[in-house]
């Protein structure tokens, strides 16, 4: 490559380049003019030929470096450059001075006016030198103190940042603890409801074994055995069903299903268990209730959990009534009682794995505090919901609502 080349290849940079802006201020035109020929091609050149000239261009011109006159009228250079220093203290300052003024030059370097001074006359190369310095010392500055600003805000966004995970953190180990101890609690629970059935197993199968045992006997205990495995098998179950549902690992196998019939198919299987203690089952079906698409196995599972809670905490003479309506596109299934209600206080838990409220059964029926949460996770699966409607001492309903 030619220094022809060469040289317009480093002008194309020069230009590519941001300038700087670098103020001239010298009451002798001839020094400003020759200033202003030398830093041209380098930087963007403001001129003035007074201190109060200079200071109404900064006011208007961001400046990075000043070059000034020290002996001006009106006001001095060193004068001029401690108002700046006040004013704009990022701006470089360089003072243009002769033999004579030495001690202005002293104060001004004392007072932290100026950067450098430059002897009159001066050297060009050396002045170059002088004000490409000043300006790499503001560039420095001003990377410093962006990148000072950076950090601080970087801080603040970490410190923010932990605390908002300190705060998450705290929050999630509360409810670790919490969920620890309903869970040893449960514990305790599932021992005792399993301890004690397997007891009455146990004694009931010594008891067959009587020589004496009469046919009759033998039978009812035969019956005890049969009750006592089954509520063992729903606990067991249940334990399954939540810990399939909260890994993940309990899939729907949906399919389109005739409403009534399925509802009809539902009350079959539980009104038995109603009238053991004289409780009623009702229906009450929207003739053009239609068909949905669902699991059928998971939505008969729901409704005769929520079916049989009716039945546990209603009193015998009562009534229990499954009511079928569509909305719309959304398919509601109701269960509604007339048996103790539910406190306002007992509403929040109601849908909590191993939570009981203080309602008690009517007929000291067992609970192992999962049902509920169950039923809750199968809907959310179909993606519906389930609400309830409760008055305390009246009744309560489960409502049940699926995308039909």
């Amino acid at each position: 490559m030619d220094l022809e080349a060469v040289a317009d290849a480093k002008q194309r940079l020069e230009a590519a380049e941001p300038k700087h802006n670098l103020l001239v201020i010298d009451d002798e035109a001839e020094i400003v003019k020759a200033l202003n020929r030398q830093f041209r091609r380098f930087y963007n050149v403001y001129t003035a030929e007074s201190a109060q000239a200079g200071y109404e261009i900064m006011t208007s011109v961001p400046i990075q470096a000043i070059i000034s006159d020290q002996r001006m009228p009106g006001m001095s250079g060193s004068e001029f450059f401690s108002k700046v220093k006040h004013d704009y203290p990022d701006a470089i300052r360089l003072l243009l001075t002769g033999y004579a003024d030495v001690q202005a030059v002293i104060a001004a370097i004392n007072d932290g006016n100026i950067f450098r001074y430059i002897t009159k006359p001066w050297d060009p190369l050396e002045l170059e030198t002088i004000v490409r310095e000043a300006f790499e010392r503001h560039d420095l500055m001003m990377n410093n103190r962006r990148l000072v600003l950076e950090l601080k805000t970087a801080n603040e966004s970490l410190e923010e940042r932990v605390t908002q995970r300190t705060a998450e953190l705290s929050e999630a180990n509360k409810q670790l603890r919490l969920l620890s101890a309903q869970k040893d609690k449960f514990m305790g629970m599932v021992v005792h409801d399993l301890r004690g059935p397997l007891g009455n197993l146990q004694m009931c199968a010594r008891l067959i074994k009587e020589p004496d045992v009469e046919s009759e006997e033998k039978e009812v205990f035969l019956d005890v055995i049969d009750n006592t495995t089954k509520k063992m098998l729903t606990l067991i179950n249940d334990l399954l069903d939540i810990n399939a549902i909260e890994s993940g690992r309990l899939v729907l196998e949906p399919d389109t299903v005739d409403i009534s019939a399925f509802v009809q198919h539902v009350c079959q299987l539980n009104v038995q268990l109603g009238a053991r203690k004289n409780i009623a089952l009702a229906t009450e079906i929207d003739p053009d209730v239609g068909s949905a698409r669902f699991d059928p196995k998971r939505v008969e599972q729901v409704l005769d959990n929520l079916i049989g809670n009716a039945f546990k905490f209603s009193h015998p003479g009562t009534t229990v009534t499954l009511r079928v309506r569509r909305e719309s596109e959304t398919l509601l299934l109701s269960v509604a009682d007339q048996g103790q209600g539910i406190k306002p206080e007992d509403l929040p838990k109601l849908f909590g794995a191993f939570q009981k409220t203080s309602t008690q059964p009517t007929g000291d029926e067992a609970s192992s505090g999962l049902g509920l949460s169950i039923c809750k996770r199968i809907v959310d699966l179909h993606g519906g919901q389930i609400v309830v409607d409760s008055i305390y001492g009246t009744g309560t309903t489960f409502t049940v609502h699926l995308p039909a």
